[in-house]
């Protein structure tokens, strides 16, 4: 298996995750004052986004060649501690 076929397999498997806890966010949101609730929504919807996005960077990815897609890696990083940090606020957002 290649590094890049490796990356991809580790992006995706941490997606999967990330996803997972956006859905806890979304279960815990339908329980949570009207406030709060209207505050947080926006916030999924775009931590989905980005989710769907960063999907699409990684078919790129897969689509690159061998020698070219290190490029494509570092937005991808940057765009996964994006997601990360969305998900950390969305989260204390939960706890006010």
């Amino acid at each position: 298996m290649s590094s890049r076929d490796a990356y991809i397999k580790k992006i995706k498997v941490q997606i999967d995750k990330l996803n997972a806890e956006i859905g806890k966010l979304e279960a815990k949101a339908h329980h949570i004052g009207e406030d709060a609730k209207k505050k947080l929504e926006p916030k999924i919807k775009d931590l989905r986004n980005y989710v769907e996005a960063l999907k699409k960077r990684i078919s790129e990815l897969q689509e690159t060649g061998e020698d070219s897609w290190k490029e494509l890696k570092h937005g991808i990083d940057e765009s996964w501690k994006a997601l990360k940090k969305g998900i950390k606020e969305a989260k204390s957002k939960l706890k006010k």
